[in-house]
């Protein structure tokens, strides 16, 4: 099992700047973040991009549970449980969900149907999806284009996601349909870019 190279990423300041960064994506959705720096120091684990375990030691301890959808998933699983603390868990109750190729996944429609939305009582015991893409940019390209509105954006964002079935849009926007509950989404991409789409956010896809 690999680890995380202790002597020089640091799991208290590394992941509090890691955290400061997912914080501002949330509050700007469509806004693009890079932890590059802050995840160089983190070895690969084969199957888990070093930017998913970047965010997965910011996000998951003892208090949370998770799931992994990877074809290493249990290595993966062993791994971070032994760094976090957390425990895994079923995709039905799971807080975090980390899927590392979200391009090649067949059963989106079932999985989503699956995940954790939050009750009336409390919408935020849902989950939050992250899902690793090939690239997420503001720069128009031939890729996917989505356009984002809502609280914390002034007018309108549109980004370009290449490595995004639009599928899991069109599931995501039935999952949040009954606001407050539904899930939360953060984009990321293996060199370290970042972006997340609260339940909050409307969405809007062409070509994904």
């Amino acid at each position: 099992m690999q680890k995380a190279n202790l002597e020089t990423f640091d799991m208290v300041h590394g992941t509090q700047q890691i955290f400061r960064k997912l914080l501002d994506c949330m509050s700007r959705p469509g806004k693009i973040q890079s932890i590059s720096e802050e995840i160089a120091p983190i070895n690969e684990l084969e199957g888990f991009a070093s930017v998913l375990q970047g965010i997965a030691f910011t996000l998951i301890d003892r208090e949370v549970n998770f799931y992994v959808l990877s074809n290493h998933a249990e290595t993966i699983t062993r791994s971070l449980e032994w760094k976090t603390y957390s425990k895994r868990s079923s995709i039905q109750d799971a807080d975090y969900i980390f899927i590392t190729n979200p391009e090649v996944v067949e059963n989106i429609t079932e999985m989503m149907q699956q995940v954790k939305k939050g009750t009336l009582l409390d919408p935020h015991d849902s989950a939050t999806v992250v899902l690793c893409v090939k690239e997420v940019t503001k720069i128009p390209a031939a890729t996917g284009k989505l356009m984002m509105s809502g609280p914390g954006i002034a007018s309108e964002q549109t980004v370009y996601i290449d490595g995004l079935q639009a599928k899991w849009i069109e599931e995501r926007n039935k999952a949040t349909k009954e606001f407050p509950l539904g899930i939360d989404i953060i984009l990321t991409t293996r060199d370290g870019d970042m972006m997340a789409i609260p339940r909050t956010t409307l969405l809007e896809s062409e070509e994904l």
